[in-house]
């Protein structure tokens, strides 16, 4: 593992962990302003549980690269994680749409063995998450945010295209790149819609 991954690349691995944060803590904020105590404490826990994931495995490579052992199960917790993390957020974003009178639809993505149900689980969780956040940025007429969470999609569905593919440092530095680019896209897309449900709700005082 240490010759596969380099202190940068390693690093970097952090960055789409960040950007999730702060697009996850934009949509608290989102769904904070208008929805039910259900959906709060589910976009809540579910985001903290994909950041918690996501951020033990850039923690697991971490380790591994500066010779700090091998803790296999931080990378394992990953798909632990992640699968209830993003099925909380949909139900969230489900529950909070469903007042805007929209509707979802999403597209499964498998791979491997035992992880099959729980990378099926969190890869449609996303895609639904980020379908009704896209569906909702456009009614709002937000269409720079609803672009944002179409090229978070798209950085997606990349990455699980990529992922049976060769595992050298430059592949490797290339998936990071195209997460990280999806993330912070995420977290912009999720700073755009939330300013303007906001702004919608200024004026709607304001009448």
């Amino acid at each position: 593992m240490n010759e596969a991954y380099t202190v940068g690349l390693s690093l970097l691995d952090f960055v789409p962990n960040l950007a999730f944060l702060v697009g996850a803590y934009f949509l608290v904020r989102l769904v904070l302003l208008r929805s039910s105590p259900f959906s709060k404490i589910t976009m809540i826990a579910g985001s903290s549980l994909v950041f918690l994931g996501g951020t033990l495995k850039a923690l697991w490579k971490l380790l591994c690269t500066i010779g700090g052992g091998d803790v296999w199960l931080l990378s394992e917790l990953q798909f632990v994680l992640l699968a209830p993390g993003f099925l909380l957020m949909l139900v969230s974003v489900f529950l909070v749409a469903r007042q805007e009178r929209g509707r979802w639809e999403a597209r499964l993505i498998g791979m491997a063995p035992w992880k099959i149900p729980l990378l099926a689980t969190m890869t449609l969780c996303s895609l639904g998450v980020q379908g009704i956040l896209s569906y909702m940025a456009f009614r709002r007429k937000a269409h720079l945010a609803a672009a944002m969470y179409i090229v978070a999609v798209l950085c997606m569905l990349g990455m699980a295209g990529m992922a049976g593919g060769e595992q050298s440092v430059g592949w490797q530095w290339v998936e990071e790149g195209i997460n990280s680019v999806g993330q912070i896209a995420f977290a912009l897309g999720s700073w755009l819609l939330y300013s303007r449900f906001r702004a919608d709700e200024g004026e709607g005082r304001a009448a």
